[in-house]
């Protein structure tokens, strides 16, 4: 029995101290080779335009798997250079680009973005148009929210080519009813530009709420029970960069969100106007992508696309008025013609004379596939992705060189 024991105890010391090993060595792997190892996104509430980052603040992001990437924002609060003195623009055939996420493009490094790959391209292959390039990108943002950038920012560049990057789930970030659900904020406190129907039923802006923060929705939802492992694991993540690389999960959080999602869209519905709510099915709130490609879409997804119509008819008469010509270029994730999400939108867009690239039709007329637009572990593009935006909107320009002559 003692030899028992001792052998027992043996293999049990070895096993603890080449576990030991293995962290430690995995410890100083990951110090040693990777820059860090938590997100740090710092933000500001600007009064006209709604949140942005903080001006000349580091932005690190990372997903721990793919891309580790620290960008600066510019004076104006966005991830791109610092803007061009306004006639210097005005002289050369600008290129104005707005989005969500993909053009905030918090993966990959400012060189590698869409719209600075555009300019290097447009150097080389159109240097008689002299095209500059700006991006107004900011995560979580609709084409409703993004309409004050280029109210404040981009009109005063004097852009010829105003670009509209759109990811299928716009739809529902112009809808203040799924923004709210999805991010815990009240409807009519929004941190960004949202839409209202005022009281003869039209539709106007509603400008974005300083005070957003203090009015979450009322989600009445116990926290999971903190056992004493979670909170050891809690701790030694928070220490250690080997701890916080083994707990990663490919989607953590998700599934309690969307019980939080449920609840919050329960409660939305007793609230004086929102009453129509009551029909909605969690499961749809929570899957946008699925929703949107039902033939007949529920009563707040129906509202969502008709609310990204209106953002875009505002953008299109901003376009006019400023003599910008205005196109939309979809992500790869929305498909083609024949995308039933794709159609939505291309659609709305026909109906407004708004040209519509598609980057997937464009990635398939290329021969290339359109995983390699994506990271492995992120929807995002990857620098392959932002190089094929470039290149599909720089083969639109090269066709419609027209374009670079218009006045303002």
């Amino acid at each position: 029995m003692r030899r028992a024991l001792r052998l027992a105890a043996w293999n049990v010391g070895l096993a603890l101290a080449a576990l030991i090993l293995i962290a430690a060595g995995g410890e100083a792997w990951l110090r040693l080779t990777k820059p860090f190892m938590r997100n740090a996104i710092p933000m500001r509430f600007e009064p006209r335009v709604g949140l942005v980052h903080e001006p000349g603040a580091e932005v690190r992001r990372t997903n721990l798997r793919d891309f580790w990437t620290a960008s600066r924002a510019n004076r104006w609060g966005f991830l791109d250079r610092e803007p061009l003195p306004p006639d210097r623009a005005a002289a050369s055939c600008h290129v104005s680009v707005i989005g969500d996420s993909f053009v905030d493009a918090m993966q990959v490094p400012i060189a590698a973005k869409l719209h600075v790959r555009l300019e290097a391209l447009a150097a080389r292959r159109l240097p008689h148009l002299d095209v500059t390039t700006s991006a107004f990108g900011m995560f979580d943002s609709g084409q409703i929210a993004q309409l004050p950038f280029y109210d404040t920012y981009v009109r005063r560049l004097h852009p010829k080519l105003l670009v509209l990057v759109f990811f299928h789930n716009d739809f529902w970030n112009n809808s203040p009813v799924l923004t709210a659900l999805r991010r815990g904020l009240d409807p009519d406190r929004l941190p960004g530009a949202s839409i209202a129907r005022g009281e003869d039923g039209a539709l106007t802006l509603r400008p974005p709420d300083p005070e957003y923060w203090k009015h979450p929705l009322p989600l009445k939802i116990r926290p999971a029970p903190t056992t004493l492992f979670d909170r050891i694991v809690r701790r030694a993540t928070r220490r250690s960069w080997f701890a916080r690389w083994l707990a990663l999960r490919p989607d953590p959080g998700r599934r309690r969100s969307h019980v939080a999602e449920g609840k919050a869209l329960e409660l939305l519905s007793r609230r004086p106007g929102y009453e129509r709510l009551a029909g909605e099915r969690p499961a749809t709130i929570v899957d946008h992508r699925a929703a949107l490609e039902e033939n007949v879409l529920s009563p707040v997804f129906e509202q969502a696309v008709a609310y990204t119509g209106f953002a875009l008819d505002l953008f299109k008469a901003r376009a006019d008025r400023d003599g910008a010509a205005l196109v939309i270029l979809t992500t790869h994730s929305l498909g083609k013609w024949g995308d039933p999400v794709f159609d939505r939108l291309h659609g709305l867009a026909e109906a407004r004379g708004i040209p519509v690239i598609s980057q997937y039709a464009w990635i398939e007329r290329q021969g290339g596939d359109v995983r390699d637009a994506r990271w492995p572990h992120d929807p995002h593009w990857s620098p392959t992705g932002h190089q094929w935006a470039a290149e599909a909107l720089l083969e639109h320009l090269a066709r419609n060189q027209d374009i670079c002559h218009g006045t303002w």
